[in-house]
């Protein structure tokens, strides 16, 4: 019956988690594409899936839990600096 997709206990073994919402979570932040059956299990083909792919790392591996300020207001800082220092040598 699982020739062409995934079966429950597999997604639940690649994803770490029993929880369908969970599941869910996990391979949209991985990119892998599924449907939901009636009663939202996630449906995955197989060849959407890498063999020997045994269980993919939690999202919190790939997500920060706080904001890289340096990112965001990093242009700001050059921009500023680079003003700075070229009206720096400029006297009225």
């Amino acid at each position: 019956m699982h020739e062409l997709t995934l079966s429950p206990q597999e997604i639940q073994e690649i994803t770490g988690y029993m929880r369908y919402t969970q599941q869910q979570r996990q391979l949209r932040c991985h990119g892998i594409p599924f449907t939901t059956d009636g009663r939202n299990r996630p449906i995955v083909l197989r060849r959407n899936i890498l063999r020997g792919t045994t269980e993919l790392p939690k999202v919190d591996e790939y997500v920060a839990t706080e904001p890289d300020f340096d990112a965001i207001y990093g242009q700001a800082k050059k921009r500023s600096e680079r003003y700075s220092s070229s009206t720096a040598g400029i006297k009225k």
